[in-house]
């Protein structure tokens, strides 16, 4: 993770100076513990890693991936509170969904972590309870009223390593551009 964090801000240095001034200083054990310990689940050693970097953005610039916020442990916490809380209340039941093979057929469930946010509601989500083909850790799309959920990569490090592809390569439109994320799902 280092190494992929080491590229991106070598290319924000160049492209995008305000956003690698607005990511956070890496969050601390004691941290990315809480974080873990209030969610309920252990987190992949690449996304702790990764938050041991950079612990999101603070918001004072633009968002880091077209249009999405990278968040913090704190943002992560928030947004899945959120989430829980319409869980909690059954806010779900009646809703149908259409997930890619190996994503659990349900509007939302608390093992699906925040990574992302674009205001609206919409997430990149970590999957901690994949369906049978599914694996542990994925990175899935979920949008608040979309029913469709899409498998984006097989982990965080797939997921960021793709996005730090997409920057070296100079398509500024990941970094400006409002909108939707460009990763396309992994087929079944």
């Amino acid at each position: 993770m280092k190494l992929l964090w080491e590229r991106l801000e070598n290319w924000l240095k160049d492209h995008a100076p305000e956003i690698l001034d607005d990511l956070n200083p890496g969050a601390s054990d004691s941290e990315i513990l809480a974080l873990e310990t209030n969610l309920g689940f252990k987190l992949p050693d690449d996304l702790k890693e990764s938050l041991s970097i950079h612990n999101g953005q603070s918001g004072k610039s633009k968002w880091l991936v077209a249009g999405w916020e990278l968040l913090s442990t704190k943002r992560i916490l928030e947004e899945w509170e959120v989430w829980k809380d319409l869980y909690d209340s059954e806010s779900f039941i009646d809703y149908d969904v259409e997930p890619q093979g190996g994503i659990a057929n349900v509007w939302w469930q608390p093992a699906w972590i925040p990574l992302t946010y674009n205001g609206c509601g919409d997430h990149h989500c970590l999957d901690l309870a994949p369906a049978n083909r599914g694996k542990n850790g994925q990175i899935i799309s979920m949008w608040h009223d979309s029913d469709e959920r899409k498998v984006l990569a097989e982990g965080f490090k797939q997921w960021f390593g793709h996005l730090v592809q997409t920057f070296e390569s100079n398509d500024a439109e990941y970094v400006f551009k409002s909108g939707d994320f460009k990763f396309d799902a992994i087929e079944d």
